[in-house]
């Protein structure tokens, strides 16, 4: 795998399936998975409690993804989107270095230029070629 150019974070909430929210995050990571990603992996949050033995607690509803190229970026985006939009429920935060951006379920003209506009600040046209 290549190093992760973009570091990103997605979270996910669903408040009409809070309870089913960690399994449906489970199949977007296979989704993600398909793509040329530098990782996918389940974010933590910090260690478990004492007296307890497990390493860090997981945070099931939230992916940390690694992605080496705009257009991988972008595909990541599309593929959040299109797999919200399959879903009719919940949100994605997908945040870049500090940088958020909030998915939803509903594709509107608005959010597709939030879309154009976060992969814009984080993916420049011209470094649509891969890293050697």
């Amino acid at each position: 795998m290549n190093n992760p150019r973009w570091d990103a974070t997605l979270a996910f909430t669903d408040e009409a399936d809070p309870e089913g929210a960690a399994d449906a995050v489970l199949l977007l990571a296979e989704e993600l998975s398909l793509l040329d990603l530098a990782s996918v992996r389940h974010a933590t949050d910090g260690p478990a409690p004492d007296g307890t033995r497990a390493g860090d607690t997981v945070v099931w509803t939230t992916l940390l993804v690694g992605a080496t190229s705009a257009p991988t970026l972008r595909a990541l985006v599309a593929l959040a989107q299109d797999w919200l939009g399959r879903r009719n429920s919940g949100s994605i935060d997908l945040t870049i270095d500090g940088d958020e951006l909030r998915l939803t379920s509903v594709s509107r003209a608005d959010q597709r230029r939030a879309v154009e506009l976060f992969v814009a600040r984080h993916a420049p046209r011209e470094t649509d070629t891969p890293d050697a």
